[in-house]
């Protein structure tokens, strides 16, 4: 949830992986013999994975660019060397925040939904 990366809000994320999970929902309705339009399902899931790419590059890019100077200057601040081990944890630092709150989210609803089932029922 990084401001300035278009896609790693909560809403980006789920569209992600929604997209992503499209060719499963697609065979399980084909398997129950119900049509499927299998080039917008392809298409979907190839932009969501072409977007998830590009998120990475840009973590990667940015951990690249900024970890060795946060990791140094944390470092030099502290009079030790920097740890090779938390070089990387700018790179997986947004996805990884987006993704725990999605789940929360996700979780938040499917249990608000239970609830309002057990109050009409």
């Amino acid at each position: 949830m990084t401001a300035g990366v278009p896609g790693t809000g909560i809403g980006g994320l789920f569209y992600l992986i929604a997209a992503l999970l499209l060719p499963l929902r697609g065979a399980t309705l084909k398997l129950r013999g119900e049509q499927v339009a299998w080039p917008m399902i392809l298409r979907q899931s190839r932009m969501a994975l072409l977007v998830f790419l590009g998120l990475w590059a840009m973590g990667w890019l940015i951990g690249f660019i900024l970890g060795p100077v946060g990791t140094a200057q944390a470092a030099a601040e502290a009079g030790i060397a920097s740890p090779p081990q938390y070089q990387s944890f700018l790179r997986w630092a947004a996805l990884l925040t987006g993704m725990v709150t999605l789940a929360f989210v996700l979780l938040a609803v499917q249990f608000a939904r239970l609830v309002a089932r057990l109050r009409s029922g």
